[in-house]
């Protein structure tokens, strides 16, 4: 496609203005399951450095 085939094109389309667009409101529920899931996530991410951190601590101790 070349640049004034894309430029025809563009001329085409119709533009939305900030002001008009809205964007989509999530609901209340929505919000919750998206935050708890996060949160789980991260839990469970602190978990496995935990158990890795407490691993390698034990791993160093028999070297010694």
């Amino acid at each position: 496609m070349s640049r004034e085939q894309y430029a025809d094109e563009q001329a085409l389309l119709d533009a939305v203005n900030d002001e008009q667009f809205e964007r989509p409101r999530s609901s209340k529920t929505d919000t919750l399951k998206a935050r708890r899931q996060v949160e789980a996530l991260l839990e469970e991410r602190r978990l496995k450095r935990a158990i890795d951190d407490d691993w390698y601590c034990d791993f160093g101790d028999e070297e010694e």
